[in-house]
C-alpha cells in the first residue's frame, strides 16, 4: 500500500464528512438529510464557533481573533487551503495552493518565505514567486475584521497582493 499524502487524507476526510452529513439514515425532524448525526443540511444555521473554523462556510473562513496573528507569522488553515499572514502593514490572506501543480506551500519561518514541497517552487512572504517552476504568484483573498475582532476571509473574492487590513493591538 502506498503512503497516504496530506492531500489524499484531506480529500478522503472531506468526502467522509460530506457522506456522513448527507447520508441516509433516520429522517429526523428536519425532513431527512441530517441522518442519525443530527447535522443540519445548511451549515450556515450553526454559529461559526460551532463549525470547524478551518473550513470555509459559504465562502467565508472564520479564522479567529486578530490577536492570534503576530507580525511576521503565517497561519495555515488546511481545510480551506488558506494562509492568514500579518506584516507591518496589517493582515492579509492568500491561497496555500502552489500555482505550479496545486500542492500546498509551507511557511518556512527561518527564511520567512513559502516553499512548495512537491517541485521546490518558493514564494516570498507576500506570495510572489522567487523560484520556479511556478510562474504565477499566490492568489490573495479579501480579509475583514468583524465587530468582535475576528478575522474573516472571503475565499470567493480575490484582491490585489498589496491589500491589507490594518490591525490595532
Amino acid at each position: 500500500m502506498s503512503e497516504l499524502t496530506r492531500r489524499h487524507f484531506c480529500v478522503l476526510t472531506g468526502a467522509g464528512l460530506v457522506g456522513a452529513a448527507c447520508g441516509s439514515g433516520s429522517s429526523g425532524s428536519d425532513g431527512g438529510g441530517g441522518g442519525d448525526l443530527g447535522v443540519p443540511r445548511d451549515m450556515t444555521l450553526l454559529p461559526p464557533d460551532l463549525v470547524n473554523p478551518e473550513c470555509a462556510i459559504n465562502g467565508k473562513l472564520y479564522a479567529g481573533p486578530t490577536t492570534k496573528f503576530a507580525v511576521g507569522t503565517a497561519t495555515w488553515f488546511a481545510c480551506s487551503r488558506v494562509l492568514v499572514s500579518r506584516d507591518a502593514a496589517g493582515l492579509f490572506a492568500m491561497t496555500s495552493i502552489c500555482t505550479h501543480e496545486q500542492c500546498d506551500v509551507m511557511f518556512a519561518p527561518a527564511t520567512h518565505d513559502f516553499q512548495c514541497p512537491c517541485h521546490l517552487s518558493t514564494f516570498d512572504f507576500n506570495g510572489a514567486v522567487t523560484m520556479g517552476p511556478a510562474t504565477m504568484p499566490l492568489v490573495h483573498y479579501l480579509v475583514t475584521v468583524d465587530g468582535s475582532g475576528n478575522v474573516v476571509v472571503d475565499v470567493q473574492t480575490n484582491v490585489p497582493a498589496t491589500t491589507r487590513v490594518a490591525v490595532q493591538d
